[in-house]
């Protein structure tokens, strides 16, 4: 009878313990009034959060988009609380013209609450040896250069609000079975994410980590990924395409990584719920992972023994490709 007790107050202070955290999180504070910066809103989860923020929060949003035609686009779909510029993050002048501009925008003593570093571009999935230097540059350039340069040019601004930092990574950053250099420049953005935020606290600044799965968002485009696929096959030495397995090979491959594509999930709304949970929050988390995918595969594979994960990767990545160079191989016959 004392043993049954026993479990039972056990598992009743569990349940205390689990409905508390989940009252904690649900506690939001009013950021109404706030100004919150976010970079990438052409389109994609950068365009859903400023659209959201403005709906549903009331702050100021400041959205940096690449171009005017995404700026004009956001303009037609949002209220007067949403300003729009044009920000390169490619270009540490664009960043400083972009810093001067939300300077004027923001009241004197104000400060930003929030700086969401959103904007980046995928790179091709082909073998690491396959990209060229350029190609590498270019994603290291945009995903974490970018991030670098935004965050240290706006930093000021943020510390004076005593604000948040939310830097939007990838689940493939934990393990990087997939994405080429796009999860290298992601877990370069995740080094960075703990850098900041171990060396500024003192300051009152928090840095949040988004670590999404794979998404349906305009941002994994099935005919961009398959072009970006094409050109690095399409350059390589023919004895290295042989090498491969040649033509059917390639064949297989691009199957392979539309059937993965395919499997990313519609729900776009999980990352900018954890985008905007980052920054009202009453207790925002360091890493937020968006989707079964990043919660169930990504993390879970990245807490494994290597010598485990390296195997289990290998032989389903073999087995999918057996079986898809046996569809397009009967498919050619």
């Amino acid at each position: 009878m004392a043993a049954w007790s026993s479990v039972l107050l056990v598992l009743f202070a569990v349940l205390i313990l689990v409905i508390t955290f989940w009252l904690l999180d649900r506690m939001f504070i009013d950021i109404k009034g706030k100004y919150v910066l976010i970079t990438g809103c052409d389109s994609g989860f950068g365009n859903l959060l400023a659209r959201r923020l403005d709906n549903r929060r009331g702050c100021h949003v400041i959205a940096a988009c690449l171009t005017e035609a995404g700026r004009t686009e956001l303009d037609s779909v949002t209220s007067s609380r949403v300003t729009t510029i044009v920000m390169d993050i490619r270009s540490s002048e664009s960043i400083l013209i972009a810093r001067d501009r939300v300077s004027s925008i923001i009241p004197k003593g104000k400060g930003l609450w929030g700086l969401v570093n959103n904007a980046g571009i995928i790179s091709a999935m082909g073998l690491p040896h396959w990209h060229s230097r350029q190609e590498v540059s270019h994603v290291m350039e945009v995903n974490l250069l970018g991030t670098i340069d935004v965050t240290n040019t706006f930093f000021p601004l943020v510390r004076e609000a005593k604000g948040r930092v939310v830097n939007v990574s990838s689940g493939v950053a934990l393990f990087p079975s997939a994405g080429s250099y796009y999860a290298v420049s992601k877990a370069g953005v995740e080094a960075y994410s703990d850098y900041v935020r171990a060396s500024c606290q003192i300051s009152g600044v928090s840095v949040h980590i988004i670590e999404p799965g794979s998404f349906k968002s305009s941002f994994v485009n099935p005919q961009t990924t398959k072009d970006l696929l094409r050109k690095l096959w399409d350059r390589l030495p023919e004895e290295e395409r042989q090498d491969f397995g040649g033509e059917m090979a390639y064949k297989a491959l691009e199957l392979t990584l539309a059937e993965a594509l395919e499997m990313a999930s519609p729900k776009l709304h999980l990352v900018t719920d954890a985008m905007e949970h980052a920054l009202c929050g009453r207790f925002p988390w360091r890493r937020y992972l968006p989707g079964l995918e990043a919660k169930l595969f990504y993390k879970f594979f990245s807490l494994l023994p290597a010598f485990f994960t390296d195997f289990v990767f290998a032989f389903a990545f073999s087995f999918l490709l057996k079986r898809n160079l046996k569809r397009v191989s009967k498919a050619t016959s």
